[in-house]
């Protein structure tokens, strides 16, 4: 076969620039990198019909291409219309790292925009991150003259030389550069330096912040890949890749490795981390707990006391704490020095109607003189307590099944081939039809209507009989119905003494479920100070602590969304670290340097003048 035709068009190639170019089989083909252009097709014209001299002549005349002519024969294998051989695998490669990085970048300047608009996060975020992402590409060497020829090289999947099968070749070698570009430069890398960008910006943006909005397509990142196409066009004829094969993520990062990945990156490229900002954390989490701001300095002073280290971002993996534990763990310290948390029983005086503020305070628990009388510890253990029910962990699409399927349809299975021919994807149409159509109808679900009879007791531990024991005889369940026949006490009075008795039952159930040990309240005690509270190992750790502690405990991790042993961890290890830091200013302020040296303590005055 002769060679191809060369033609110069006026147009040059959108990758690179060349204007020279190939026609083969009506299209043309850029002569350097063998991307096809859109813009210009060639067609053929019979002059032999226009003036009828008998001879034929062939003349191509250039015209706008009116649609665009490529279709795909397969998820991961593109065709166009009139296909040719791809270009040489180096080109490949260069073709494959360019798309990508252009469509990461695309990802991330559209989260930083998210983040601005929706979350309303300053706007110095995106001029951040584009240093940051340059920088971290510079770092991953995917820029280099030679990466291609490196990634081929190191190839150790492709066929023998000498192999027919050209297709099998070009097919390991196109997965090992879409390997090779994924794990140098992850998709959630996007995630890692937005948060960075708002970590810099001194923006109380938390990992799970991000990661929530990530896994509730509020952020650009589980299915932005469906909308590339718009901003980075379809794939050329040298990218063998779909953009859904390209950009869609294969796994969601966690809080704590989120904040791993952030600190690697940061340490790649030299970037020197300022701390978490505490005083916006803390802010933040006091409104949503609806505690007073008067709380706020105080804890202030704790961190400028404590300085933990815990609080700059690192990237040592999972050691140590995540920085937002750390924050709660100070607001805890802060919250029981202010409020006098050390296992006076607040909590069980107030499930008997104790509601004499005289007698806490012959009990020890005595409040900051500077704090408002009117919020004591029984309000904030009392707000703790409504918080905590309040709280709602769960994301926007688990809010009901209406919610849940319209998150499948547009985020997990976005993107997938849909055959309407297929019997399952007619059910599911139905299904969804008849779901929306009657999605606004209220049942009258009535009590009597329902069957009981296999009713699961095992799973409700409490229930609204009441279970009357004595030693003399076996324990008897009364229900309502029968309640005042079987119970010579008014039911207000068997009501109110056994309320408080069932509520602490259900504290020191639910304190067991969580690997705590309820300790009763301190009646007396020699000193009134700061209670540290230990691990006991039997087998595995046991944390015992007062009803009083767990509760501000409880609700700190929830709002953190964190396990409560690792918050009553992180806790424990700031109080010893505050511990030994007053245990040396003391020694200091005790022992002047003259008098430990054994020379003799003088006083002296100075003028100022």
């Amino acid at each position: 076969m002769g060679s191809a035709e060369t033609i110069t068009l006026e147009q040059p190639c959108i990758d690179c620039g060349n204007n020279v170019f190939e026609l083969d089989i009506g299209f043309y083909y850029c002569a350097e990198c063998g991307t096809r252009t859109e813009s210009t097709i060639a067609t053929d014209v019979d002059l032999d019909t226009v003036f009828g001299d008998g001879a034929l002549y062939s003349q191509r005349l250039h015209r706008q291409a009116p649609i665009n002519l490529e279709v795909h024969s397969g998820d991961d294998e593109p065709r166009d219309f009139g296909s040719r051989p791809l270009p040489d695998i180096q080109t490949v490669a260069r073709a494959m790292r360019e798309r990508y990085l252009m469509g990461l970048q695309v990802m991330l300047q559209n989260q930083c925009q998210v983040l601005m608009e929706t979350y309303k996060v300053s706007p110095i975020i995106c001029g951040m991150a584009g240093p940051i992402w340059l920088s971290y590409l510079a770092t991953t060497g995917v820029l280099q003259e030679g990466w291609a020829i490196a990634v081929l090289a190191n190839c150790k999947d492709l066929p023998a030389k000498g192999s027919k099968n050209k297709s099998s070749t070009e097919k390991v070698t196109i997965n090992k550069v879409y390997r090779t570009l994924r794990k140098s430069i992850p998709i959630y890398s996007t995630l890692a330096i937005s948060f960075l960008s708002c970590h810099l910006a001194r923006e109380p943006v938390l990992p799970t912040d991000i990661i929530d909005w990530a896994q509730e397509a509020k952020l650009p990142y589980l299915s932005f890949f469906i909308e590339m196409d718009r901003y980075i066009g379809t794939a050329p004829a040298a990218c063998p890749l779909k953009n859904r094969t390209i950009f869609r993520p294969t796994r969601i990062l966690g809080s704590w490795q989120l904040e791993d990945v952030a600190g690697k990156i940061a340490e790649k490229i030299g970037l020197h981390l300022p701390p978490v900002n505490f005083y916006a954390v803390a802010r933040r989490w006091l409104e949503e707990l609806s505690l007073p701001m008067e709380i706020l300095p105080r804890a202030c002073r704790v961190y400028e006391w404590l300085l933990p280290t815990e609080l700059w971002i690192s990237a040592n993996g999972v050691v140590g704490f995540p920085t937002r534990v750390v924050v709660m763990s100070i607001l805890i310290i802060t919250l029981r020095m202010l409020y006098d948390i050390n296992g006076y029983g607040t909590w069980e005086k107030s499930l008997n109607g104790v509601a004499d503020k005289q007698a806490q305070l012959e009990e020890g628990c005595e409040m900051d003189s500077n704090m408002s009388s009117e919020f004591d510890t029984r309000e904030l253990l009392r707000v703790l307590e409504a918080v905590h029910k309040d709280i709602e962990v769960k994301h926007d699409y688990l809010q009901g099944l209406d919610t849940y399927l319209k998150y499948y349809r547009d985020v997990i299975s976005a993107g997938m081939a849909r055959d309407p021919e297929l019997q399952v994807n007619r059910t599911i149409k139905r299904c969804w039809d008849i779901y929306c159509k009657n999605k606004d109808t209220v049942f009258d679900i009535k009590p009597e209507n329902l069957n009981f009879q296999h009713k699961n007791i095992k799973r409700k531990r409490y229930n609204d009989d009441v279970t009357i024991s004595t030693c003399s005889e076996s324990s008897t369940r009364l229900h309502a119905d029968t309640f005042e026949i079987k119970c010579p006490l008014p039911k207000c009075a068997v009501d109110s003494s056994l309320r408080g008795e069932r509520e602490l039952d259900r504290m020191r159930f639910e304190m067991e479920e969580n690997w705590f040990c309820y300790l009763a309240p301190v009646s007396r005690r020699k000193s009134k100070g700061y209670i540290s509270y230990t691990r006991a190992k039997d087998n595995f750790f046991m944390y015992a602590v007062h009803a009083d502690y767990y509760i501000l405990l409880r609700a700190l991790a929830k709002l953190a969304k964190v396990d409560m042993r690792l918050l009553h961890d992180s806790t424990l290890e700031l109080e010893r670290k505050l511990t030994w830091i007053e245990g040396k200013i003391r020694t200091s302020l005790n022992v002047p340097k003259d008098q430990s040296e054994g020379g003799p303590v003088e006083r002296q005055e100075f003028d100022l003048d």
